[in-house]
């Protein structure tokens, strides 16, 4: 053996002097010995031992696995990032490297080695421990902390004693082998060999290398000071003593050795957080639903799971890769196009718009422009992650304003279902007036007009029942008010003074995290003119959601823009017009495209409302279009007359039998999309046109495993036919418009807002004309909020952007619009999903119902265009 392993092989004494007593006891003789090992095992002379339940299940804190529906690790919910691995899936320099190193004798002892035990005692530690591998199992699984006095540790080391032989006992020395490396923690959120592979390696345990192996097994024996990440040098030392007892017991040769010593760590560290990865923001939703489901599910034992310790394995129905293409999208989109011209917009406007960037206020006064800006930064550092931590630290602010919010959410609850159930009693109200104006068939409708009254008298009592709710909280909810006032204004007012002082942090830049030095404030600032984005893809047939994007960057912005609700402008002219399909107006039916007017009185209104289109004047202005054209153009006049026609509450039955849960108030100007709502409920509501008129409840966790891989929990899908399938296919083709090209109106060729994705010139569009879309695109006020939700065959998906606050937009409608802001990503997305075979989306056509197969819904036809209309397009105008 040369000097240099000999040398490698010479550890420094372990500092662990056992006490005189507990050695003379070991030799005192065989039958003594069995004597007290007999008692200790038996009859528990020095405490209770683990019993075989507890050896078959050690209290080892496993990590929840989230996988996607083509098997791949989406991400871990955890306390102690824990993954078990098999012994199968172990790498072979694993078992080689720990025996050679912790064990020599591994496989010829029966838990204690009496030869390694002796060398200890005569040497003093010098020449290593005496602990068997079963041994150091024994403690790490049984000893919860090693006590400093003398006598008790000696306890302990004989409890350790018992325990590895009752595990050599139970268990095969590959099964105690792979219960040491599961049990190891690696540090650095690396529990378990499993973890650590992909934590330091990004590697699975099967495909560790050789130098790799041997870095795990010698930070076995301290983890924190072998740690590689704080000291590479001391870990690098301790591998090539790993390499140095395998060269003595054979396991890799002196060439081997000679080679090995020389490589670097070669760390690829991947940290396991909560805040990157893929699907950040869907795996927040999950652990909000799997919270819901376990206040119901039990163990056999009665006890409740735990997401973050029972090693739980949670199937979702997110796919791997279509989940990649939509972050990608939403990346690409706004890191390489929006946002620069969004920072470019703005840098061109005059000093005075500049002042309050990127909020624009019209028709506010100076000091309303600087009250408004004071008080969006005041919430953006009240809503701020080291705002939060602070509240959370300070617990009597924490407790009081929790309990306000709490109080608060509760009353606006009850405020909602009143909405709910008055909107619900005015539509039965109408059906009994319709029943009351029936004078034909007065015998025959008596039973329909009493189970109507018995329908209004029960929505007449659920309004009673919450605002007396309401009321009756009213004097409670001050209390707490006035409480919570009362603690966290001092607090607020301390915290705005601290968000004011410079300090060094970090930010978030589309090129990278980025060091810098400012104040928390100016970093709100600086955070709030970045553009936020939310897609949802789901599969309309199943409901199984397959791509979730709530954000930008969970780390930097964790509000997720799936489940948040923003005005949806545009993308809620569908449900208008299907309440007119359902009232048997065909999609071809033509309407005159001039201004409609609401007179003073109707629906509350207090005076005459006449909606107006968007944008310049147009061609199509006074023009006949056909339904199909006008909501292809998003023409608000023709909206507004369909809705003057079957009035605000018929379209607020279709929205809410589609899936839209959010109130709605029922007013004419609901047409053009003023409500709040989520884009989650919106590609929900969009699936029905896409499933033949039936409403499948989303989904997104198929199955819940337990350890031991039994299902625990599956899903029960709730499906229902809200509208038939011919008034949905006829809405699929109402919707096709907004990708293809309509006849000539006035000499002009008209097109669909988002014919953008037919265009070879742009790089998301190209998408052929084979592929049958239908979609919306949808945008708001001031340019606040930009939408788009497309249609196929076998998949909805439908995108949002916008910034954080309303007030901060581009001041251009061309910029502006979700044509410019959302519909990209569309593109791009489903660009890539068309690409990968594997994923077998259908580019073909929607399925025809029979009994529309001989009806024409191709409106060109009646006023047709020869192809050569579109040949000398220029697509870059579009």
């Amino acid at each position: 053996m040369t000097k240099e392993v000999k040398k490698l092989l010479q550890e420094k004494p372990s500092y662990k002097v056992y006490i005189i007593v507990f050695w003379l006891l070991f030799c005192l003789g065989i039958g003594f010995g069995y004597y007290l090992f007999n008692g200790i095992a038996n009859k528990q002379l020095l405490g209770k031992l683990p019993s075989f339940q507890q050896l078959e299940n050690p209290k080892t804190l496993l990590a929840t696995s989230l996988l996607s529906s083509d098997g791949k690790q989406l991400g871990t919910i955890f306390k102690e990032n824990r993954a078990l691995a098999e012994y199968h899936e172990l790498s072979p320099f694993l078992e080689d490297a720990l025996v050679s190193t912790e064990d020599e004798r591994f496989y010829d002892h029966s838990g204690i080695d009496g030869k390694s035990l002796a060398r200890a005692i005569i040497k003093g530690g010098s020449s290593g421990g005496g602990s068997t591998i079963s041994q150091q199992l024994a403690k790490m699984l049984f000893t919860e902390k090693v006590v400093k006095n003398k006598w008790e540790r000696a306890k302990q080391k004989l409890k350790e004693w018992v325990v590895a032989v009752q595990l050599e006992k139970q268990y095969t020395k590959e099964e105690i082998i792979i219960k040491y490396f599961n049990t190891l923690d690696f540090v650095n959120n690396a529990a378990g060999i499993k973890s650590a592979s992909q934590v330091y390696f990004n590697s699975t345990t099967q495909n560790l290398k050789i130098e790799q192996a041997a870095m795990f097994v010698g930070m076995a024996k301290n983890p924190a000071l072998f740690n590689p990440l704080r000291r590479p040098d001391t870990t690098l030392f301790r591998r090539n003593v790993v390499f140095a007892q395998m060269l003595k017991n054979d396991k890799i040769t002196k060439e081997e050795f000679d080679s090995l010593k020389n490589l670097p760590l070669g760390i690829k560290f991947n940290l396991a957080s909560h805040h990157s990865g893929t699907a950040t923001y869907f795996r927040q939703e999950v652990k909000k639903k799997l919270k819901k489901i376990f206040k119901k599910l039990k163990k056999p034992d009665g006890t409740s799971y735990n997401m973050y310790q029972d090693g739980l394995k949670i199937y979702t129905s997110i796919n791997y890769n279509m989940q990649q293409y939509a972050e990608n999208a939403v990346k690409t989109h706004l890191s390489k196009e929006l946002q620069p011209a969004f920072f470019k917009h703005w840098k061109s406007k005059t000093r005075d718009l500049k002042k309050y960037a990127p909020f624009y206020f019209e028709d506010y006064t100076e000091q309303e422009k600087s009250a408004a800006v004071e008080k969006l930064i005041k919430n953006g550092i009240r809503t701020s992650a080291r705002y939060r931590r602070a509240l959370d630290a300070n617990k009597k602010v924490r407790l009081v304003t929790y309990a306000f919010n709490r109080a608060t959410t509760k009353n606006q609850r009850w405020k909602n279902k009143v909405k709910y159930y008055d909107s619900k009693r005015y539509l039965v109200q109408k059906e009994l007036n319709r029943l009351n104006r029936d004078t034909t068939n007065v015998w025959s409708i008596r039973k329909e007009k009493i189970r109507v009254r018995k329908e209004i008298k029960v929505f007449q009592d659920s309004i009673q029942k919450y605002k007396t709710k309401s009321v009756d909280f009213k004097e409670e909810l001050e209390q707490k008010r006035k409480e919570y006032l009362k603690f966290w204004k001092p607090f607020d007012q301390e915290m705005m003074v601290e968000f004011d002082v410079k300090i060094p942090m970090r930010i978030f830049t589309w090129d990278g995290e980025k060091d810098t030095i400012m104040s928390p404030k100016d970093s709100v600032i600086h955070h709030k003119w970045y553009l936020r984005s939310g897609l949802l893809s789901i599969d309309p047939h199943t409901g199984f959601i397959k791509a979730w994007v709530g954000g930008i960057n969970y780390k930097y912005f964790q509000y997720d823009h799936v489940r948040a609700t923003r005005q949806v402008g545009s993308t809620f002219k569908p449900f208008v017009y299907a309440t007119a399909i359902e009232n048997g107006v065909n999609p071809c039916e033509e309407y005159l495209n001039e201004e409609v007017t609401f007179p003073a009185g109707t629906y509350d209104l207090e005076e005459a409302w006449k909606p107006k289109n968007a944008g310049e004047e147009s061609h199509l202005d006074g023009q006949p279009l056909t339904l199909k054209m006008a909501l292809a153009n998003s023409i608000n006049s023709i909206t507004a007359r369909i809705m003057k026609n079957f009035g605000p509450e018929s379209v607020i039955d279709v929205a809410r039998r589609c899936g839209i849960t959010t109130p709605i108030e029922p007013v004419p100007s609901i047409c053009l999309g003023t409500p709040d709502v989520s884009l989650y409920d919106m590609v929900s509501a969009y699936c029905v046109f896409a499933n033949k008129g039936i409403r499948v409840e989303p989904q997104f966790i198929t199955k819940i495993e337990d350890k031991n891989g039994s299902i625990i929990w599956s899903p029960i899908p709730g499906r229902q036919e809200v509208m038939t399938e011919e008034n949905a296919y006829k809405m699929i083709e109402l919707l096709s418009g907004v990708a293809e090209y309509g006849p000539k109106v006035a000499g002009k060729l008209t097109y669909g807002t988002g014919v953008r994705l037919r265009s070879p010139g742009r790089p998301y569009g190209n998408i052929p004309y084979s592929v049958k879309i239908a979609g919306k695109t949808g945008t708001t006020q001031m340019q606040s909020d930009g939408w788009f939700m497309g249609i196929t065959p076998d998949l909805v998906t439908g995108v949002w952007t916008g910034c954080e606050d309303r007030a901060a937009h581009f001041l251009s409608l061309r910029l502006g619009m979700g044509t410019n802001m959302a519909l990209p990503i569309w593109g791009y997305y489903m660009n890539d999903v068309y690409k990968n075979p594997k994923i077998r989306i259908s580019k073909g056509k929607f399925d025809v119902p029979e009994s529309l197969k001989n009806e024409e819904f191709d409106c060109t036809k009646r006023k047709a265009n020869s192809i050569d209309d579109f040949e000398t397009i220029d697509f870059d105008d579009f």
